[in-house]
This record gives structure tokens, C-alpha cells and sequence, in this order.
């Protein structure tokens, strides 16, 4: 490759630009979903269903998840949304808890676990269920899929809203990009509002801190005190029984002691009606929101996900609703050139260290140049693998710079070497590249078996080191086939360059005989004293 060095920097600029071109063309993602071991299951019955119904369709789904033979246990909350994050009669959570990833195997992952319970789930027509993967890193969101807030930010009402979830529902369902969108959004539900005529309760001596507390008591629960027992400390709540609640009727009938202490019924100064109403109002930015959750179609990264999002949303719902990512898609948004920085800042502190070390600009340059080939491996392990680009991924890459640099350090060393015995520019990098092969070669080899397991990981975190496996293992094999041919050719051209046009430049002092460091090394008035005993 030396002898036709204008063909080998030409091969070097076209794979290059094909590493560069493959970086920034393929899908990205932020982390990879886990197998954390567990998943939740959302349950949502029509509008106004009573808990009674809801238990009993949670019981029911609960009861068949658990004959699933990857299934450890199952937990279930009626009358609770996990996902919704509130309360409500018609909805439910089934917490589902999956073997050991030992005993589940491959073919009892968590998405295909996930696929079996959706199944399951279809001869529910009564109720809408979805489950959802955790995401990977607790707290980044309520699942692994892209979380987005819808905001009203014209104030269309929740009805209105409604109606943009649905088409943007259909919309979803007609781009292959996506799979699925769900949302715990109810919109108007049928409630009752009680009207209170305060000046009717002031005048037959109530106070409304009275009336509110009697309401909160037989709706809710009050809390009155402790009691120790069985040395433990024990809680006492005020609160109707379930019985003497199901009719709302009932709330009339109450009655509360006003100043004299008699009974005053409700009946006297409460009215009673119903009307429709949000059951909770969600604020996102200022804005009244409703959160749904975006699940990417099979092989189409997250990044491709929240293009496709975005784009739906300013061709269903144009400038009427506004949008913000919430949970691991806003973290993956916001971190866009962040890995251009961090890479950036690699090679430079490559540079210094190496320049330090060889007092030499040009020689780190030979170096570092080998870096593109180790980013071609990773982006075509990517591409064997089907993996998108993530943050694993990323590091990896950080990872290669260093790696790569030290097969290069090796022949660019023994190319000064050479150089400082006599030996010409050519003869000095071949002898080099020759002598360097085998040595480099043989402990590239031995990382990349050594990394080579990283890439059939299973269990707890897998996902993670599969990706930072293969962008290792592929980007250190390309670097150490391709890339070392390469590193001769460099440290030709850098030298050329050096000792034509740079060494004019940057000249070395000159040297400093031992006779004058001898005497510029005496102290005032030494040399006095040196003169005078040469004469003694």
C-alpha cells in the first residue's frame, strides 16, 4: 500500500465518508428496552363502570395471566390507573412478575411474555387493556415507549380533546412506522355536582368546614387517632360503609349538627344533579394535557418513532393542539448533539496526550486518523445486529478511540525509531508496519474474544451489553483488519509533511556544550574564586 499511497488515501477518504454518512443516517435511540423482570398490565372499562365490574375483569385477566408458564406471580389494584396516576371505579393495574430469566429462556422474554398477555386480552371486549414494558432506567417515565403530552393550547375543552386523540389513534394505526397508541384519557364522564346554598346553611348555624368535613367522612375517610395494641401502633378512620354508599341518593339523607346541636339534613341546603366532568385535570407546561404512549412498529428505532409522531401531529391535528415528550423521549430529544461534543472532546484530549508524549504534532495525527475505520465496524455491526444507534452504542465509540490509537501508537513508535537510525520515510514506515502486524494483530484478537460474550447476553441488562458488545467487537476487528494497513500510510504522509514544509517551522534549540552549562551553572561571584584558585 505504500507503493501506490494516492490509491490507499483515496480507499481511506471513501470509507471514511462512509462511516461519517452511516453515523449520521442511522436510527438512534436513547437506551434499549429491559427485561426487568416484570411489566404492567392497564385496565380500562367503559366511562361510569362501577369497581364491582372492574374487579371482577381484573380477577379474570389476573387469573389467566397467571397460568402463563413464564409467570411467577401476579398483583392486582382495582380501582387504581398506574397509568392514568389517579383513581377511578372503572380502572385497573395487574402488576405480572416473570420468572428467573434462567428459567424463561430465550423464548420467554418479556416482549413475547407481553404478546401472550395481549392475546389474552383481546376476548375482554368490555374493557380496553395494553401492557407495557418499565422503562429500563426507574423514574425516566411510566414504560419503555415514547410518552408525549398532548396540549390544548387553544382551550378547545376536554371533549375536543377527545376527538384529537381519536383521529391521531387512526392515524397511528395507518403508519407502518408505528404500532400502536394508547392513552388513559376518559375526557367528560358522567358525575354529580352538589349545589350548597350557603347562606341557606349559615342561616341555621352550620359552618361549611362542618359540612365539608361530614362529606369527606361518609364519601372518603376521616382520620381520628391512634391506639396501641399488641405493641403496635394502629390507626383509627372514620369512614361509611361501602353498602351505605352505593346510592348516591344517600348523600341527601346525611345530616350535620350545627351551633345549638341539633341535626340539620343536607336536604335543606344541598340540591343535587348530575353533569359531565373531567374525573382528573392534567397540566403539562400550563397547558390542560392528556399523556399518550407511542409504541414503535418491530425494527423501527425510537428516533424514526418520534419523527413519525411529530409528523402526525402537524398533519392530523395541525396548529390546534401543541405536543411534548415526556420520559425517555424527551431525555433522547434533548441529547442530540450531546455524543458530537463527547467525541469530539475524545480526539482532542487523544491529540494533546499523544503530542505530549512524542513532542511531535504530526505523529498524533498518524495516530488518530485510524479512528474512522473503527466507527465503520461499529456502524456495520449495527447493521448486521439490527441495532439501532444508542447511548451504549456511543460509548463504545469512545471506548474504539482509545483502542484504535494504541495498535497505531505501536507502529508510528517503531516508525521514529527507525527514522532516527537512517532509514528513509517508506523503508522506515514498511519496516515498521511489518515488524508491528503480528504484535497488534495478536492482542486485538485476544480483546475481541474477550469482549466477543458481551454480544449473547442474557438477563438482567442484556440488551445493554449486546449493544456495547457489538459496537466493541465490530468496531475493534474493522479497526484492526482495515485499519492498521492504513496507519503506515499516515505516518508517511505526516512525516513528508513534517520534514518538507514544518521542520522550518518548528526548529529544536541548539544544543548547549558541557564546558558553557558548566559555567553559566556558577553563582556570582564563583568565578572569582575559581580564577583564584586555579592560580594557587
Amino acid at each position: 500500500m505504500l507503493t501506490r499511497a494516492r490509491i490507499s488515501l483515496l480507499i481511506f477518504m471513501i470509507l471514511a465518508g462512509l462511516a461519517f454518512w452511516g453515523f449520521v443516517k442511522w436510527p438512534t435511540s436513547y437506551i434499549p428496552s429491559e427485561d426487568m423482570g416484570y411489566f404492567v398490565t392497564s385496565v380500562q372499562l367503559p366511562t361510569g363502570a362501577s369497581l364491582e365490574r372492574t374487579e371482577k375483569v381484573v380477577r379474570q385477566l389476573a387469573g389467566e395471566i397467571e397460568e402463563l408458564p413464564e409467570v411467577k406471580n401476579v398483583m392486582t389494584i382495582s380501582g387504581f390507573s398506574l397509568m392514568g396516576g389517579g383513581a377511578s371505579s372503572n380502572g385497573g393495574t395487574v402488576m405480572v412478575m416473570l420468572k428467573p430469566w434462567k428459567d424463561r429462556g430465550r423464548k420467554g422474554t418479556v416482549d413475547k411474555v407481553i404478546e401472550k398477555v395481549n392475546a389474552l386480552s383481546q376476548k375482554f371486549q368490555s374493557a380496553m387493556i395494553f401492557s407495557v414494558n418499565p422503562p429500563a432506567i426507574p423514574g425516566l417515565g411510566m414504560s419503555s415507549g415514547l410518552e408525549m403530552n398532548i396540549l390544548d393550547i387553544n382551550s378547545l375543552g376536554p371533549a375536543e380533546m377527545l376527538k384529537a386523540i381519536d383521529a391521531l389513534r387512526r392515524a397511528v394505526a395507518e403508519d407502518p412506522r408505528l404500532e400502536s397508541l394508547t392513552t388513559k384519557y376518559q375526557g367528560l364522564v358522567p358525575q354529580y355536582q352538589l349545589d350548597i346554598d350557603r347562606e341557606k346553611a349559615m342561616s341555621q348555624g352550620l359552618q361549611l368546614a362542618d359540612i365539608f368535613n361530614t362529606l369527606s367522612g361518609y364519601m372518603g375517610g376521616n382520620y381520628v387517632n391512634d391506639f396501641v395494641d399488641f405493641n403496635r401502633v394502629f390507626q383509627v378512620r372514620l369512614q361509611g360503609d361501602m353498602t351505605v354508599r352505593g346510592n348516591i341518593e344517600d348523600v341527601i339523607r346525611l345530616s350535620v349538627r350545627n351551633s345549638e346541636g341539633k341535626m340539620v339534613p343536607f336536604s335543606s341546603f344541598t340540591s343535587l344533579k348530575p353533569v359531565m366532568g373531567e374525573s382528573s385535570v392534567n397540566r403539562y407546561n400550563m397547558y390542560q394535557s392528556a399523556s399518550v404512549t407511542v409504541t414503535p412498529a418491530k425494527g423501527v428505532s425510537s428516533s424514526e418513532g418520534i419523527k413519525a409522531m411529530e409528523e402526525l401531529m402537524g398533519s392530523t391535528l395541525g396548529k390546534n393542539y401543541s405536543y411534548a415528550w415526556t420520559g425517555m423521549a424527551y431525555q433522547e430529544t434533548q441529547s442530540g448533539t450531546t455524543i458530537s461534543f463527547v467525541f469530539l472532546f475524545a480526539i482532542i484530549m487523544t491529540i494533546l496526550v499523544l503530542a505530549a508524549q512524542y513532542e511531535s504534532w504530526t505523529d498524533p495525527l498518524a495516530v488518530i486518523l485510524a479512528t474512522p475505520i473503527a466507527i465503520l465496524g461499529t456502524i456495520a455491526g449495527c447493521i448486521f445486529m439490527s441495532q439501532p444507534i444508542s447511548i451504549y452504542t456511543q460509548i463504545g465509540l469512545i471506548l474504539l478511540i482509545g483502542m484504535s490509537a494504541k495498535n497505531a501508537i505501536l507502529i508510528v513508535e517503531y516508525a521514529i525509531n527507525f527514522r532516527k537510525n537512517g532509514n528513509s520515510i517508506r523503508q522506515s514506515a514498511h519496516d515498521a508496519g511489518v515488524v508491528r502486524f503480528r504484535p497488534i494483530m495478536m492482542t486485538a484478537l485476544a480483546f475481541v474474544f474477550g469482549v466477543m460474550p458481551m454480544m449473547f447476553a442474557t438477563g438482567a441488562g442484556a440488551n445493554s451489553r449486546i449493544e456495547l458488545g457489538t459496537a466493541v467487537v465490530f468496531g475493534m476487528a474493522m479497526n484492526a483488519f482495515i485499519g492498521t494497513l492504513f496507519v503506515p500510510n499516515f505516518w508517511e504522509l505526516m512525516q513528508t509533511l513534517k520534514e518538507k514544509y514544518l521542520s522550518g517551522l518548528f526548529k529544536d534549540p541548539a544544543p548547549v556544550s558541557d564546558s558553557s552549562a558548566a559555567g553559566e551553572s556558577l553563582l556570582p561571584g564563583e568565578e572569582n574564586k575559581k580564577d583564584s584558585g586555579d592560580k594557587a
